[in-house]
């Protein structure tokens, strides 16, 4: 008989954290990641079609239990805000709209595996000086239905296109946050015409591509160390001091309890949902993006070392600014929300 999702979901919690530090994996659909938790949300193959809208549930009840924990985090949406349903060529697309309708425009693009309820934190901060647009990316966790998956950058960049023309704004400075950040410098590659300024937290791809760091994380370093620790764990006591501190100074908690549990329902829920793999841009294509670009890495950063990045983004990107954010992980602009917020708006203002 199976275990009520309601007696699970604290165990979902719990292992909330290894999640965010892997969220990114499953970009990178060539490799094997059975044994990872990226792996838990199933995604479909590079050759094959969205036979049904995308995130696909496998039941009606299990989609009901997400969107219930979708709309519970929505409940607690800091400021007024408007919902829209964007038709484009590759589905409808969700989208928040928040702040004053005349002032200027501001998109919010959310990781991998997450929606725009990543942005609950930001939101309030942002608004006050923004219309604010915080988008549940097609084909990925949320409300948006993508009846075609995105299989390349230009159809990504075509469908932001179509959702701002569903919106009516003509040109758009984006905020991107880790897979956010990946389409977000994608956006300002392939339209330039169509974006202001941009802001990279943390990105995937772009600047560099992580497949071999992941591809070593994943299919190496885990399987060697777990294989290590079975053979030799009996015969050595483990230190739980030096063990707590190294968790303490690797993993900053979430601030957003319903954004947590939210995550935790999607890991528990497990949807289908697409993956575009999140190449590095050639010199020549950076160096031709004319939006001024901000990029911001959280000095606890796992995926890549956050003072190498800095200086290699800017070698490949000149005129990039850059800043690294004190006592935050991978999604700094959660970790950080205030500090985030505050560069964020300078650089746009």
């Amino acid at each position: 008989m199976r275990t009520s999702w309601f007696f699970r979901l604290p165990r979902a919690v719990g292992i909330l954290s290894s999640f965010r530090h892997l969220e990114e994996s499953a970009f990178f659909s060539q490799i094997p990641l059975k044994r990872s938790l990226a792996h838990k949300l199933r995604s479909p193959t590079m050759a094959q079609k969205a036979s049904n809208p995308l995130p696909e549930f496998k039941s009606e009840e299990s989609r009901a239990r997400y969107m219930a924990a979708y709309n519970a985090a929505l409940a607690d949406w800091p400021v007024p805000y408007q919902a829209f349903d964007i038709s484009t060529r590759l589905g409808s697309t969700h989208v928040i709209a928040s702040g004053s309708p005349e002032a200027p425009p501001l998109v919010l693009l959310h990781s991998f595996a997450a929606s725009a309820m990543a942005w609950r934190l930001n939101i309030a901060g942002l608004s006050a000086h923004f219309r604010t647009f915080a988008v549940d990316v097609i084909g990925q966790p949320g409300k948006s239905l993508a009846l075609q998956r995105p299989r390349n950058r230009q159809q990504l960049a075509d469908w932001m296109a179509q959702v701002l023309d569903g919106l009516g704004v003509q040109r758009s400075s984006i905020v991107g946050c880790s897979y956010g950040g990946f389409l977000a410098l994608n956006q300002a590659s392939l339209t330039p015409e169509r974006v202001d300024r941009i802001v990279l937290i943390s990105p995937v791809g772009g600047f560099a591509s992580q497949y071999w760091k992941l591809t070593y994380l994943l299919r190496v370093k885990q399987p060697v160390l777990k294989l290590v620790h079975r053979f030799i764990g009996s015969r050595r006591r483990p230190k739980p001091a030096d063990s707590q501190q190294k968790q303490a100074a690797s993993w900053i908690p979430p601030l957003d309890a319903k954004w947590g549990a939210l995550m935790a329902m999607t890991m528990f829920e497990r949807p289908k949902i697409s993956v575009t793999k999140a190449p590095a841009f050639s010199g020549a294509e950076l160096r031709a993006i004319r939006a001024p670009t901000l990029l911001l890495i959280g000095e606890q950063e796992r995926l890549y070392q956050p003072q190498a990045a800095l200086k290699q983004a800017q070698a490949r990107m000149p005129g990039l600014h850059v800043a690294l954010v004190p006592n935050a992980d991978h999604i700094a602009a959660m970790a950080q929300p205030d500090a985030v917020n505050q560069r964020i708006i300078q650089f746009l203002q």
